[in-house]
């Protein structure tokens, strides 16, 4: 018989590195599976950004092999009632609590399966009310990976009921698109709830945040000049208004949640 390969679990969090929550999951999942291998996707997401955790699991785990285990713990309601979430979909396998994280896949129709962990393997009384990623989701995706079938966890669910906290970009008139600062990258790139896929890119006029107007999507970076700001389409596929070597969310005064306009030529 041909030997499983060890699984890959992804670990996405908004724990930072200072503290050893990050460390505590990691070996919460190796202690229930020691032959996974354990990848930290990020544990920069900033704190009880959901959004951010969304859209971070939604452009990056298809870079991984199929049958990888996805951990997306970015927690506010740690500790209440809303439930702990297992789901199959693109040949990925996803823990998450119901509060959002899982709503783009749910959007692009990614998700198969979804099932709400009630099995009493994995709610025990023991669990710490303040660290369910640690307690209840780790070993959740340690079982997935050592081959646990999904629906031994408890009962399926309609991915339509799942908790839909993202609103994407919506379409305003034919030549008109408002969205908003999805989130700021470490290099003060701002990237938009827009994807490309709402307008054709040779369509593109100009983007205005926060007052300032943006003109003409550039290819990358170095096509503008040092400093300037421009829009360009990130490695993920949404609208992103950056600065050649410089900061542009220092530039435009702008954090997540500003609106973005951007305005279209006529078809």
């Amino acid at each position: 018989m041909e030997e499983r390969a060890p699984a890959i679990v992804t670990l996405t969090t908004d724990f930072g590195l200072q503290d050893s929550y990050a460390g505590q999951l990691r070996g919460a999942v190796l202690k229930g599976c020691p032959s996974a291998t354990v990848v930290d996707l990020t544990h920069g997401v900033p704190p009880w950004d959901v959004v951010t955790a969304a859209v971070t699991i939604r452009t990056s785990f298809r870079f991984f092999p199929a049958g990888s285990v996805h951990v997306v713990v970015v927690d506010p309601g740690v500790g209440s009632r809303r439930p702990i979430l297992a789901a199959s979909g693109s040949g990925h396998l996803f823990v998450a609590p119901d509060n959002g994280i899982l709503s783009l896949l749910v959007v692009d129709g990614k998700l198969d399966t979804v099932h709400r962990v009630a099995h009493p393997d994995f709610t025990p009384t023991t669990a710490s009310p303040t660290f369910h990623g640690r307690d209840l989701m780790a070993p959740v995706a340690a079982a997935l990976a050592a081959g646990r079938p999904l629906a031994d966890l408890g009962p399926e669910v309609d991915p339509a009921e799942l908790t839909m906290e993202i609103v994407p970009a919506s379409v305003h008139g034919d030549n008109c698109l408002l969205g908003q600062v999805q989130r700021i990258d470490h290099f003060g790139n701002v990237r938009t709830t827009i994807r490309t896929g709402l307008f054709d890119p040779p369509r593109f006029a100009w983007a205005e945040i926060n007052g300032h107007r943006v003109e003409r999507l550039h290819r990358t970076y170095t096509e503008a000049p040092a400093g300037a700001l421009l829009a360009l389409v990130d490695s993920s596929g949404y609208l992103e208004i950056a600065a050649n070597q410089a900061n542009a969310a220092e530039q435009l005064g702008c954090r997540p949640g500003d609106p973005v306009t951007v305005h279209l030529t006529r078809a």
